[in-house]
């Protein structure tokens, strides 16, 4: 179900706006679902940060990727029917959340870019008070704090610093960062009215009594650019009431991820590709000039090689194979020689392996070898066109 994926910079509030989320999603659904039978969406939090994965993991490039794929996979394996996922980290690469949005259209569910936008001035800010919470908390074991932000883990000055100067910011140019949500600093809560109603499509109820247009106005009028664009494709194609469910996802051939092809498929067409070059070379051996093996031929229009159990001959034409940069068959630059056919080869089971992936009706393992015979006939054929 919806994919949620929180950006910011370090020590923003990001752990914070995701519990919200989380508690103003639980207040929502207990709203709408209160007086019906419909089951209950699962609101998960995905962190990136546990007792495996501190937050130096950003020192080093290798256990940033291990962390950055623990969560990945944590967050895919969560997403279901029935369930939200809130992915509570800073995100900041691109890539990455372009990964996670292809991961959201495949699954054909929605997916939003929530920004906690909080000045780098105070995030340096919330990270001294962390490190002064932490020096305090080690000297005094009696010193507490109501502030969840100050209970947290701080970053090293110089890790922090860097992980600003490396943060790449959501845009809206970008599909995969939309609909994009800005939380401000000064906000006390995020905008989940406006998330929950983009990604399902039921209108929230604080507007689901007022009229259909009021929301839009109000959105773009009392909301940030970011906002406004967010909201605005919810609502855009509503006519009459309000929609009473979320757009269809449409997967494309950039998401949808590719059916495994059959590997005892695979298997054969291998083994049947393979018998048919060696029988190729085979007659190459016995036969290694080209005006040797046309004088042999019972028919003189082109050389004909029997392959077992393939009932179409490797057919050469006579001026193919008269005409050639060398008279030997499998010499360098022969019709036959054999880094060609293996690289012939190569190519039809590729193009074979990718028409079968796409759904497509594939060849039983008694075809093979008739297929690729008759392939390579074609490009023996086109060699003196």
């Amino acid at each position: 179900m919806p994919l949620v994926i929180l950006t910011g910079y370090p020590c923003s509030g990001l752990t914070y706006r995701a519990n919200q989320l989380a508690k103003a999603f639980q207040e929502t659904q207990e709203t709408l679902f209160q007086d019906t039978d419909k089951p209950r969406y699962k609101i998960h939090v995905v962190s990136t940060h546990d007792a495996s994965h501190p937050r130096t993991v950003y020192d080093n490039a290798r256990t940033e990727k291990e962390a950055r794929g623990v969560a990945y996979t944590r967050a895919r394996r969560m997403l279901a029917k029935d369930s939200f996922v809130i992915l509570d980290g800073m995100n900041y690469i691109k890539g990455y959340r372009y990964q996670l949005w292809c991961e959201a259209k495949a699954l054909g569910t929605t997916c939003c870019v929530v920004h906690v936008g909080t000045p780098i001035d105070q995030c340096i800010a919330n990270n001294e008070a962390r490190m002064n919470h932490t020096q305090s908390e080690s000297q005094s074991q009696n010193t507490n704090t109501d502030t969840t932000t100050n209970q947290e883990p701080a970053y090293p000055a110089d890790l922090l610093h860097n992980l600003i100067f490396r943060y790449e910011e959501p845009s809206t140019h970008s599909r995969w960062d939309k609909p994009l949500f800005t939380v401000p600093w000064s906000d006390a809560s995020p905008p989940s009215a406006d998330i929950w109603t983009a990604l399902t499509g039921i209108p929230h109820p604080s507007v689901a009594a007022q009229d259909p247009v009021l929301p839009i106005v109000t959105g773009l009028t009392n909301t940030t650019l970011s906002d406004a664009v967010s909201v605005a494709p919810s609502m855009a194609t509503t006519s009459g009431p309000l929609r009473s469910e979320r757009p269809k996802i449409k997967p494309h051939q950039a998401t949808v991820q590719p059916a495994a092809t059959d590997s005892s498929l695979l298997y054969t067409m291998e083994k049947r590709t393979t018998a048919v070059v060696s029988a190729i070379r085979s007659f190459v051996l016995e036969n290694p000039s080209a005006e040797g093996a046309l004088a042999k031929a019972e028919e003189h229009d082109g050389i004909r090689i029997v392959v077992p159990e393939v009932s179409t001959p490797v057919f050469v034409p006579a001026h193919v194979a008269t005409t050639g940069t060398t008279d030997e068959l499998g010499g360098a630059g022969g019709i036959l020689a054999v880094p060609r056919l293996q690289r012939l080869r190569r190519q039809w089971i590729t193009l074979n392996r990718a028409y079968v992936a796409g759904n497509k009706a594939s060849l039983g393992a008694e075809q093979v070898g008739d297929a690729f015979v008759r392939f390579l006939n074609a490009d023996f054929a086109g060699e003196g066109l």
